[in-house]
Formats: structure tokens, C-alpha cells, sequence
């Protein structure tokens, strides 16, 4: 049985922050405790290019009970919570990401919830609860391509497409 099918077309760019990226993954590591998923949402900008990630929505934030089951589970309001962000800060959510215990494999509930549910919307899998220092090739990247399907990206793939830069950050 096939959960999901490979990539067959490019997945949009996702540019980030070296120094947001090592700030992301210590805060999904602390978060977790390296007992559970945490995970957050990516805001920037999107650009003919690709994506820019310009700062990091943990997923506590919006609801403080975000993180308490076996899996992350935002309520609606957390999400009014998000948009109100992004349009009061002028960006857009360019993707989400979160942890897993093993691998970057997405899990069924993952591929039949996104968390934002358009095409396009890029979803990253940090394994081992983001543990030591996970670089972007130990990810999984999946692109939402409607319908429940998504494009599928691992190893070298998410390197390709996951670019940590010396760009600014927003705080």
C-alpha cells in the first residue's frame, strides 16, 4: 500500500536563516523534551524564486495546549490567532514543520491533515525529536499537492531545496 508518491515536478524553494534554523531546531528540541512532537509554523514571504523564512510561530503559542497529546493539534482559533499574525507582520505562512519521534516520514495523520491545505503548502518532518543537530538533508520536505497527495522529498532532495543562508532575521 502507497501512503504517498515520489516528486514529480520541483518543489518551490524554501530559503532560511542559518541562524534561524539552529534558533528553530533548539526550540523544537526543548520544546519536545525529547518526549513529543512540537512543531511550529514558518513565516516570510513568498518571491517568483521560492520562499523566504523570515521568523518562527511555535505552535504553543497559539494554543498552550498545542503539544499535550501524542501529536500536535491546533482548535480554529489557533489559527485565527496565526493569520492575525501574519497580516498585522506582513508575511504569509511559507511552511510548517514539525517533529517525530524516529524518522521524517510523514504518518497517516500527517498526510490526510495538513496544516494549511492548498497546494503548494510545504510541510517539513524533523526526526528524533530534532536531537543533536539536524541538518536539512535529515528531513523529510513534502509539497501538499491537493486531495490528500503529496510530492515527496528526503536526503539530498530536501538539500537541494531547503537553502540555510546569512540573510537577516526578523526577532
Amino acid at each position: 500500500m502507497t501512503f504517498f508518491k515520489a516528486a514529480t515536478m520541483p518543489a518551490p524553494l524554501l530559503e532560511m536563516p542559518g541562524a534561524l534554523w539552529v534558533a528553530l531546531m533548539t526550540h523544537l528540541r526543548e520544546q519536545g523534551g525529547g518526549v513529543r512532537e512540537s512543531g511550529a509554523f514558518l513565516l516570510g514571504h513568498k518571491t517568483d524564486a521560492g520562499r523566504v523564512v523570515m521568523r518562527f510561530l511555535p505552535y504553543e503559542q497559539l494554543q498552550s495546549d498545542a503539544l499535550r497529546g501524542d501529536y500536535v493539534a491546533l482548535n480554529p482559533e489557533s489559527f485565527a490567532k496565526l493569520w492575525e499574525v501574519c497580516r498585522t507582520e506582513g508575511m504569509t505562512v511559507v511552511a510548517d514543520v514539525h517533529t517525530h519521534p524516529f524518522g521524517p516520514g510523514q504518518s497517516r495523520s500527517d498526510r490526510a491533515n495538513p496544516m494549511v491545505a492548498l497546494k503548494g503548502h510545504i510541510a517539513l518532518i524533523v526526526p528524533r525529536f530534532a536531537k543533536g543537530s539536524p541538518r536539512p538533508q535529515d528531513l523529510g520536505l513534502y509539497v501538499y499537492e491537493g486531495n490528500h497527495q503529496w510530492a515527496s522529498y528526503s536526503g539530498s532532495g530536501v538539500d537541494r531545496l531547503l537553502i540555510l543562508s546569512n540573510a537577516g532575521v526578523v526577532q
